[in-house]
């Protein structure tokens, strides 16, 4: 660009009012500002951030590793597992039972612990980071305070540090038993190690916690590995067989800190078989361990439950046992988990 004497006059003269511009301007010291003004106007508002996140996709771009795990998620899928709408057209109030948790409205809105409510719109998006990290300002809550993107404000929250009260939304309603695995665990050994929900499903791992940040912090991965997930299943029980004088014991131990399975839909089948010296089948059975058992040897284990099965067995006979995973009722064989195994 052709610099003219003009042109250096017409900066010149600017130079004044660009000063006075600056002198006349007042800085509300940051402990004068009222609690509401950390929101307006620096921030979006709750309804520009939830749009953007409908339309843009926009927590994407700040977080693209958590969101990379949260869409691949049965959070992400809440809604629109074929499983779940399955399982949830039998149940006769299910806007009311089930709908609420797999489509939610902000629960730091409705109140944490709160039977959350259902959501009129996007119910595809299941439970998302608005559902678990927004405030009714805009004001995103989370375990860590990051930078200062200027595009959501930022509040540390306890909630989500040990977020167990936080889960318990939707996996602790008492009106809900057959999906409450937070009552379970609040008396479990896992909680008296001061574990939490997190600690189990929601590894950690060191990294940046969003593109704005340079350092790397411990955060959590949102993954949420639970029942789909085979190693998951796998560490959830110890399986033994000791054998003794005329019998043999098949010890299971629940490893998981809740209720095993963990809801009603899930059950853990126990296959054993008996064969003579020549291989000949004596004894084949299955032993069916699910919440719809009338009887408490075969109903869930406790958390840190050891139960024992008890089979009588020769000296010249041996016990084969395997502990599978099925997911619903109508989950066929082939596609059971098999989580432990033994014999002797």
């Amino acid at each position: 660009m052709k610099i003219t004497s003009k042109l250096v006059v017409q900066m010149a003269l600017m130079i004044p009012l660009l000063v006075a511009m600056m002198l006349n301007t007042q800085v509300t010291p940051a402990d004068e500002m009222e609690d509401e003004s950390v929101f307006t106007p620096s921030y979006l508002s709750y309804d520009d951030i939830y749009r953007d996140f409908t339309t843009k996709k926009m927590c994407k771009r700040c977080h693209p590793a958590i969101w990379r795990e949260w869409e691949r998620s049965m959070h992400a899928k809440a809604w629109e597992d074929p499983i779940y709408q399955e399982a949830a057209s039998k149940v006769p109030d299910r806007d009311k039972t089930c709908d609420p948790c797999h489509a939610p409205e902000p629960i730091l809105i409705t109140g944490i612990g709160q039977m959350p409510k259902l959501r009129e719109t996007d119910r595809k998006y299941g439970v998302s980071c608005i559902v678990c990290h927004i405030d009714a300002h805009g004001a995103m809550h989370g375990p860590h305070e990051s930078t200062n993107p200027m595009y959501h404000a930022n509040v540390t929250s306890e909630a989500h540090a040990k977020p167990t009260e936080l889960c318990a939304t939707c996996h602790g309603q008492p009106s809900v038993p057959e999906h409450n695995q937070v009552d379970s665990f609040r008396d479990s050994p896992a909680a008296e190690k001061g574990l939490n929900c997190a600690s189990c499903h929601m590894p950690a791992v060191k990294r940046q916690l969003s593109i704005h940040t340079y350092d790397t912090v411990m955060v959590r991965r949102h993954t949420w590995a639970g029942s789909r997930s085979v190693s998951k299943l796998k560490s959830a029980v110890n399986l033994k067989v000791v054998r003794t004088e005329g019998k043999a014991i098949v010890r299971l131990t629940n490893k998981a800190g809740h209720l095993l399975p963990g809801e009603a839909l899930r059950a853990m089948i126990l296959e054993v078989k008996i064969t003579d010296s020549s291989g000949a089948v004596n004894r084949d059975e299955q032993v069916l361990i699910s919440a719809s058992s009338s009887k408490p040897e075969t109903g869930r284990l406790l958390p840190g439950e050891t139960r024992d099965f008890v089979y009588s067995l020769s000296e010249t006979e041996k016990i084969e046992v395997r502990l599978r995973y099925r997911l619903t009722p109508t989950t066929p064989e082939t596609e059971w988990v098999t989580m432990a195994e033994g014999s002797q």
